[in-house]
């Protein structure tokens, strides 16, 4: 006989505003300390700007640093489920240039995250180790760089032992590097690093220089070889 569980109850309407005020404290927190950082935060700040009463904050989160908390484990939640919603080719090659090309994107649209992550790393990553790793969701883009490796080498296309969390950063620092210090940068060299036709220069040579990293004969490859070479 086939137990017939009986389906979830909706949320009651008292669950819905609760997590409606919930989602504005946490997107009116995330503003704030994109703004001002963690030290310069105010409680009640946030709450003014969530439409909510200082106490009601606190009754959702305990205090400052566990609401920055959850601000800083969102932000990590939104670009790991975006990564993992990226539609990427069986080519390894073109998901190579597809994972880097996201990434770029990703940081030129949500400059905020670059802003927490920096924050986070004045105050020694302290909150972050908190959050852990399953909250960071590390595993999903460790197993999205793994498929896109592991098909390489099968292929004989990308070199072996290769590393996921080290090729990351080779993918991560680039992209991150022109978005984080597009203002300096541009000052320095007079250029705007950011208009459409540098971004596209810039998202072509990061590809390059990725591809050049995994593959096991760049240069072959680049000059249009054909078929991948051998094993």
């Amino acid at each position: 006989m086939t137990d017939i569980s009986d389906p979830p109850s909706p949320p009651s309407r008292h669950q819905r505003r609760s997590e409606a005020t919930r989602a504005r404290i946490l997107e009116a927190a995330h503003r704030h300390f994109v703004a001002v950082g963690l030290d310069g935060a105010r409680m009640e700040t946030i709450a003014a700007e969530a439409g909510v009463n200082k106490a009601l904050v606190y009754r959702h989160f305990g205090g400052r640093e566990q609401l920055y908390r959850e601000v800083l484990r969102r932000a990590y939640e939104k670009v790991r489920q975006a990564e993992v919603e990226l539609s990427l080719p069986e080519d390894p090659v073109e998901a190579l240039d597809r994972l880097v090309a996201f990434t770029f994107q990703y940081y030129i649209d949500n400059p905020d995250f670059l802003i927490l992550v920096g924050i986070e790393n004045l105050n020694g990553g302290a909150h972050l180790r908190r959050v852990g790793q399953e909250g960071l969701h590390v595993s999903s883009l460790l197993d999205i760089l793994r498929r896109i490796l592991d098909a390489g080498v099968a292929r004989g296309i990308f070199r072996e032992g290769l590393d996921p969390m080290e090729f990351y950063m080779v993918v991560a620092s680039q992209c991150w590097f022109t978005v984080a210090t597009s203002h300096t940068f541009g000052i320095t060299f007079d250029v705007d690093v950011l208009s459409p036709g540098s971004i596209a220069r810039r998202r072509a040579l990061i590809c390059d220089n990725v591809r050049r990293y995994a593959l096991r004969d760049p240069d072959r490859w680049n000059a249009g070889a054909g078929d991948a070479p051998s094993a």
